[in-house]
């Protein structure tokens, strides 16, 4: 009897590590996916910036030559 209990038991053991597993790599892809939202919202507000320097700079001509003083 003990040995049918203690099959139950690794049973169990293996599905909860199973679960535990399933979760973990859950948790990973919700981080890498949280990951690469926030790195592409960096990369378009730096293109945004980057962008905004220039029409700063075509709407003033003599600030681009240093001439604005």
């Amino acid at each position: 009897m003990f040995y049918l209990c203690s099959v139950w038991a690794d049973a169990d053991t293996w599905f909860e590590r199973q679960q535990q597993e399933e979760e973990m790599q859950r948790l990973q892809a919700e981080h890498r996916a949280a990951m690469q939202a926030a790195e592409k919202l960096h990369r378009e507000k730096l293109a945004a910036e980057r962008e905004d320097e220039k029409e700063e700079e075509t709407a003033d001509p003599m600030a681009a030559v240093g001439l604005n003083r």
